[in-house]
């Protein structure tokens, strides 16, 4: 499990092992990892936590749980909930459109998913939320997953809703903004300048299947290859409504 959290984030500048260690309790306070080392099968059931599917880099969760409704800015500009997109499993993923690797990778591996679903592609809402409000306006959202897919939704995050969900995703990230003093003493921070736009979002970085009904079902973290997440997907389309 180390292992497979080890190679969820994007971290480029954070000391890993810090930026390990803060994943690794978040998904204890929100999966509750120890009921699941727990012999007492009765508190096992009590609280959901990740647990090996049939490998792939995914974790299913057991017990599934119904993750709270949160409303963001969409790639339109318009509101969007995740409540709106109930009636189709959802394909969930943090990230930023400026990320260097882990994001263009992962949202390619949704297309290559879609494909592989066919026609049943079409009854899956793949997911896109930024962590980077400052720099990702809807605009470049939309422009950005249209490159992958134009079906593809994208929300903005704020730091409030991203905080008051992060426990149930295992959500970490953090904002590195160079400021210029300088500009900022001289009253010209608020520019947009070309030093205070280069800045990196060190972010986890796992998917999240969620099925029609609202409830969280399967855990993919960075790598999970495109047939895992498609079987997966088969199995939940199958489900009845």
């Amino acid at each position: 499990m180390i292992d497979q959290l080890r190679s969820s984030t994007s971290s480029a500048r954070l000391r890993p092992v810090f930026f390990l260690a803060l994943i690794v309790l978040v998904f204890v306070a929100s999966f509750g990892v120890s009921t699941l080392l727990s012999s007492n099968a009765g508190q096992s059931q009590s609280a959901a936590a990740p647990a090996p599917s049939n490998g792939g880099g995914a974790a299913r969760v057991n017990p599934p749980f119904r993750v709270s409704d949160f409303t963001l800015t969409s790639k339109t500009g318009e509101p969007m909930s995740l409540s709106d997109l109930r009636g189709k499993p959802v394909m969930l993923m943090f990230g930023y459109t400026h990320c260097a690797d882990v994001c263009p990778l992962t949202l390619a591996h949704y297309r290559q998913v879609k494909d592989l679903l066919g026609d049943a592609g079409n009854d899956v809402n793949f997911l896109f939320i930024s962590v980077d409000g400052t720099r990702d306006t809807p605009h470049i959202v939309n422009d950005y997953l249209a490159r992958f897919d134009p079906s593809f939704f994208g929300m903005i995050g704020d730091p409030d809703t991203l905080d008051r969900i992060s426990s149930e995703y295992g959500l970490v990230y953090s904002v590195d903004a160079p400021i210029d003093d300088h500009d900022h003493a001289s009253g010209a921070a608020d520019d947009h300048s070309h030093t205070q736009d280069d800045y990196s979002v060190e972010h986890s970085s796992p998917s999240f299947l969620i099925d029609r009904n609202g409830f969280l079902r399967t855990v993919f973290f960075f790598g999970a290859d495109a047939e895992t997440m498609a079987d997966n997907l088969r199995e939940v389309l199958g489900e009845d409504a």
